[in-house]
C-alpha cells in the first residue's frame, strides 16, 4: 500500500524511581524533600504501524516542539522510502504536538525535498490526527508503551543507567513487533469502540 497510518506518543526514562510519595499523619502533608532536581531522563518518542505493528523509538534528551519535529520527519522520510505517498500521524493534544510542530515539520519537510531533488517527498500528503485531550485510550501508541514498561523496564536493577534502558529498548523492540497485524486490528477495533470526543475525525 502507498498510505502509512502511524501513531506517535512519548514516554520518559528516569536515571532513579519516582519519590513522590510517602506517609504521614492524616490531614499533615508529607515531608519529604522531591528528588526531581538529582534525576536525569530521556525522552522517548515510539511510532507503531498501525497497519503492520511495525515499531520505531527515538530518544532525545529533551521533549521540545524541535525534538517532536525531528522525530515527525524522521518516521515521514522512512515512509516515503518504502514507497508510501500519504502518511497520517496520530498524535495526542500535547502542546509539542500542536500547530507550530506542524508547521515546523512542513517547512523541513520542504526544506529536504527541494536540498535532495526528491519529487516522490515533494508529492507526499502528511496529515495529523490529534485525539481528544486527556484520552490517552484513543492512542493506539499508548498500549505499546505499556507494553514496553511492562516486559522492558518493571523490575530492573536500580543501576541500570539511562542508556542501559534505552538499549534495552530499542534491542526488545528491534526483535520483533509486539503485535502481530492480527492483534493490531483487534486493538484497533476495541478503540474505535471507545467514547469518542466529537472533534476527533478516524
Amino acid at each position: 500500500s502507498d498510505r502509512a497510518l502511524v501513531a506517535l506518543d512519548e514516554f520518559a526514562l528516569r536515571s532513579v524511581p519516582d519519590t513522590h510519595y510517602a506517609w504521614a499523619e492524616r490531614n499533615t502533608a508529607p515531608r519529604v524533600p522531591s528528588d526531581e532536581r538529582q534525576r536525569t531522563r530521556l525522552n522517548g518518542f515510539l511510532t507503531v504501524d498501525l497497519h503492520r505493528g511495525l515499531t520505531g523509538v527515538q530518544f532525545r534528551s529533551r521533549g521540545k516542539t524541535g525534538d517532536v519535529v525531528f522525530v515527525v520527519v524522521l518516521t515521514v522520510l522512512r515512509y516515503v522510502q518504502q514507497g508510501c505517498h500519504w502518511i497520517t500521524l496520530i498524535l495526542d493534544n500535547a502542546r509539542t504536538h500542536r500547530h507550530a510542530m506542524e508547521v515546523a515539520a512542513r517547512e523541513l519537510l520542504s526544506e529536504i525535498a527541494e536540498l535532495a531533488h526528491w519529487p516522490d517527498l515533494k508529492a507526499t500528503t502528511v496529515e495529523f490526527l490529534h485525539t481528544p485531550p486527556y484520552s490517552p485510550a484513543l492512542n493506539p501508541a499508548e498500549y505499546l508503551i505499556h507494553w514496553v514498561r511492562q516486559e522492558t523496564l518493571y523490575h530492573l536493577p536500580c543501576t541500570f543507567t539511562l542508556q542501559e534502558k534505552a538499549d534495552r529498548v530499542r534491542h526488545h523492540l528491534a526483535q520483533a513487533p509486539p503485535f502481530t497485524p492480527e492483534q493490531m486490528q483487534k486493538l484497533l477495533r476495541h478503540i474505535y469502540k471507545l467514547p469518542k470526543d466529537k472533534t476527533v475525525k478516524w
